[in-house]
């Protein structure tokens, strides 16, 4: 119960409330990911009112479609925390074009796949 029940979820493309929507949502992108892998750039927790948490996050997703296109760029994401003590908002920001990231999903994978790091 890290959210708030009515959260606010946001990204490039869409932005709703529910907790409960957003974990069905995550279980549906979980249908089209054969393998992903993710690395911290940056974690910032700011002087501000109500607290705020900054992260730059390196995803790279491998969708399963054929030819294995690999979508990959920095994701920021900003919470900001409620009254209760749990996030009331979490929003993303993408550090791609919209067009280049429709993109990557028509090219070839890399031979052999997404490698994750050891």
């Amino acid at each position: 119960d890290l959210y708030e029940k009515d959260c606010l979820f946001a990204d490039p493309f869409a932005s709703f409330r529910g907790r409960d929507r957003f974990v069905n949502n995550l279980s549906n992108l979980g249908l089209f990911v054969s393998k992903s892998d993710c690395r911290l750039l940056s974690f910032e927790v700011t002087g501000e009112e109500p607290l705020t948490v900054r992260t730059r996050v390196m995803v790279k997703l491998e969708l399963k479609l054929p030819w294995n296109p690999v979508l990959a760029w920095p994701w920021g994401v900003e919470h900001v925390y409620g009254d209760g003590g749990r996030i009331a908002e979490h929003t993303e920001s993408w550090e791609i074009d919209p067009l280049e990231g429709v993109k990557q999903v028509f090219r070839k994978g890399p031979p052999g796949g997404l490698r994750s790091r050891k």
